[in-house]
């Protein structure tokens, strides 16, 4: 079966799923993805009537992560339900484990995933559409060149928690040799070039926090960046203060950063944000043997817990 005729499959698949849970009163509203305006790009969207799933898709460009809002779809003895992606569903498991969201709340869609593209790699004037191959003039999913970053090692294709797994499940990527390649890279240089590294990418930074507002990790209700009384970091926007902003946000997501890359995606300048969080999830794998965090919902963030056996070398 082609890549395109699988995904018109679990499109009909959601659809039919979607309007039975509205139907039935088993949720009351439905997150999910409806094509864009642009070709290539897909919008999140939310359901109430069962008349109108027929706006629900599947495909290569849904690559938004949807956990983050759950958080303002609070409603009492109702349930949201909720499609998601091997990755997205790890944020699922960060706000179950965060208590933002309470599991009988939520009714997981899961779909496997065999990869989402980047649309800034399509290449320039191609129109965009799930139709015909790529050869044709438009593009279709089995071209991995035109993926994600995040998605060459993939950990999790297939969601770790759902209710409904909409299509067979993925196997994950099985060459992990590369998984931190860039990280190691990194480590490499020297403080000097890393200090230049990060003060050309920080210096672009527009301070519009959308990495914080797409992050799952992010949850707090008032964010230390917005307050004025006391002022934590400045708002003026130069390489110092953004510098300070990056790198206290990546702290206060250390040990919760699920690795879903929306911080990276949604950075209108392109700072590779997602390097700095990978470094620490190195770290804790490499001191604590921690997974990924939001693999397993019985696993307590590395940070967050402890045992008698950890390392204690700061002693």
């Amino acid at each position: 079966m082609s890549e395109k005729k699988a995904h018109q499959e679990i499109t009909a698949k959601l659809r039919a799923e979607c309007k039975r849970l509205l139907e039935t009163g088993t949720v009351h509203t439905v997150i999910g993805f409806a094509p864009g305006s642009m070709p290539g790009r897909t919008v999140p969207v939310f359901i109430t009537n069962p008349q109108e799933v027929a706006q629900l898709t599947w495909n290569p460009f849904c690559a938004a992560n949807l956990s983050k809002y759950l958080l303002d779809h609070h409603q009492p003895g109702g349930k949201a339900a909720i499609v998601v992606k091997g990755c997205d569903s790890r944020g699922i498991v960060r706000l179950l484990q965060d208590n933002q969201v309470l599991r009988d709340e939520v009714h997981i869609l899961g779909i496997p995933c065999r990869g989402q593209y980047d649309h800034r790699k399509i290449p320039g004037g191609l129109e965009v559409e799930e139709t015909e191959p790529l050869e044709q003039g438009t593009a279709d999913v089995a071209h991995p060149e035109l993926h994600l970053e995040k998605c060459a090692y993939c950990e999790n294709p297939t969601p770790v928690i759902y209710d409904l797994l909409l299509d067979d499940a993925v196997a994950p990527s099985t060459d992990s040799k590369g998984r931190f390649t860039e990280i190691t890279d990194l480590e490499a240089k020297t403080a000097q070039e890393k200090s230049t590294y990060w003060d050309d990418h920080f210096s672009r930074c527009l301070r519009c926090y959308a990495c914080r507002n797409a992050c799952p990790a992010c949850t707090c209700r008032e964010c230390v960046f917005d307050q004025f009384d006391p002022d934590w970091v400045s708002k003026r926007n130069n390489l110092t203060e953004n510098t300070a902003f990056h790198l206290i946000r990546a702290f206060h997501v250390a040990g919760r950063c699920v690795d879903c890359g929306e911080c990276d995606r949604v950075c209108p300048v392109q700072i590779p944000l997602r390097l700095l969080n990978r470094k620490i999830i190195k770290d804790l794998d490499e001191l604590f043997e921690a997974p990924t965090p939001g693999t397993d919902l019985n696993v307590k963030p590395a940070l967050g817990d402890f045992t008698p056996q950890d390392p204690d070398e700061f002693h």
